[in-house]
């Protein structure tokens, strides 16, 4: 191939350590004596060298009795425009959608009584807020008057936000947070643990204005890794492509403190994830950096693809921390991201189940790589049973159109494979 080593092996390195982030993969949670209604992602070989990646959605029913119809519907995060206009109007269709997405830090609830607890969950509570307020001025051109009235803008608009600001306007002590705008800021305060003005210690107020900035990526200015990977490489971005804001949607699924907490009991470190997401990280801005040249070369934005694919095709994600050159936290960190977070699925769903008037039809849509362990647990602990379903075309590729060899080709297949885990 005509691009140098290292780009490859960058490429491929991303691709590895992005894989389980912004897509999944089949393979997770799955073992020999699961029968499963098989993968919920598929490499089509269209021809010689041309593919197609396609994801499956699934449909089940009580295995006794009557109930709702549940679909297991694998999403990914970057795919071709197409691919989530077609999901879009499948889960418009259903009664309740149970939508993946990791709430922002301080909208989590409070795990713990003592005062340092309740400190380390204000803060970010605080933060969140401000993020909230910023947005608001982005949009209205100015301040709202009231949290109260950022809230009701929110629910006006019919966001799902606007139930984690509403939980948002009160601190760790159940005390209402103190906002004043003036001018061209504004002050939000919680007056810690005493409910007083001043302080010191636990006692003393804690103020945005004692944080850092926001950043770019915190406000919207930024677009985000994923947004800049979906660009250049000619693919949409799940969360710009689709709209979760309709009143059958309701996310399910964890904090960002929730993740990095559950990951750090297990002895792993969930910052690697969101530092290569956020960009801060090494290989985040190395990863920026090599988007950019993708997104103006077309023969590597084709490489890229291809490499996506393939990685997807042959990744057992359960190994992922076992691959080359990835740190060793990396499992600890995808036995949280992958099984915690579809526990909060199944809970969210057995709830909606005890309800007494349940919808006629549910969807969960989640990450591809999460789909075979939340089917386990759907006919496992809530005696379903699989019924049918359907693939939808996400990406494809076509190395040849791109001037690529059929040997160049296979010579990458073979790099992928030798990187993965033993």
């Amino acid at each position: 191939m005509s691009a140098c080593m290292p780009e490859r092996f960058l490429l491929l390195q991303c691709a590895l350590a992005l894989c389980a982030a912004l897509v999944g993969n089949p393979a997770t949670g799955q073992d020999d004596e699961w029968p499963g209604s098989g993968p919920y992602l598929r490499v089509v070989d269209l021809d010689d060298s041309a593919l197609r990646l396609d994801l499956a959605v699934r449909f089940f029913s009580p295995a006794e009795g009557t109930g709702p119809t549940i679909a297991l519907a694998g999403a990914i995060h970057i795919a071709e425009a197409e691919f989530y206009a077609v999901l879009q109007r499948f889960l418009d269709s259903q009664d309740l959608v149970l939508f993946e997405g990791v709430k922002p830090r301080g909208v989590g609830g409070v795990e713990g009584a003592d005062d340092a607890v309740r400190v380390r969950r204000t803060e970010p509570t605080i933060r969140f807020l401000a993020i909230a307020l910023h947005r608001h001025h982005k949009t209205a051109g100015a301040w709202p008057a009231t949290l109260d009235e950022l809230a009701a803008t929110a629910e006006s608009a019919g966001r799902p936000q606007a139930q984690w600001i509403r939980s948002s306007m009160r601190d760790a002590w159940d005390r209402p947070l103190v906002y004043r705008p003036a001018g061209d800021g504004y002050a939000l305060i919680s007056l810690g643990a005493d409910g007083t003005e001043g302080g010191e210690g636990f006692d003393a107020d804690l103020a945005f204005a004692d944080q850092s900035p926001l950043t770019d990526a915190e406000t919207g200015a930024d677009p985000g890794l994923q947004s800049q990977m979906a660009r250049a490489l000619g693919l949409a971005f799940q969360l710009e492509a689709m709209n979760h804001d309709g009143p059958n949607y309701r996310n399910s699924d964890l904090t960002i403190d929730q993740v990095q907490e559950r990951v750090a009991a297990r002895g792993g470190d969930a910052s690697i994830l969101f530092q290569i997401l956020d960009g801060s990280s090494f290989m985040g801005r190395a990863a920026r950096l090599l988007l950019g040249m993708i997104e103006r070369n077309e023969r590597m934005r084709t490489v890229t693809r291809l490499v996506l694919i393939e990685t997807m095709r042959s990744t057992d994600i359960e190994n992922l921390g076992r691959a080359p050159g990835l740190p060793p936290s990396m499992a600890e960190l995808m036995h949280v991201i992958v099984i915690d977070r579809n526990k909060v699925v199944i809970e969210d769903l057995r709830n909606v189940l005890a309800q007494r008037e349940v919808p006629a039809s549910i969807a969960v849509v989640y990450g591809a790589g999460h789909m075979s362990d939340l089917e386990r647990r759907l006919v496992g602990e809530c005696g379903y049973r699989h019924v049918g379903g359907f693939w939808i075309a996400a990406m494809s590729v076509h190395p040849r159109s791109a001037g690529l060899s059929k040997v160049e080709i296979d010579a990458m297949r073979r790099m992928i494979e030798r990187m993965q885990p033993k």
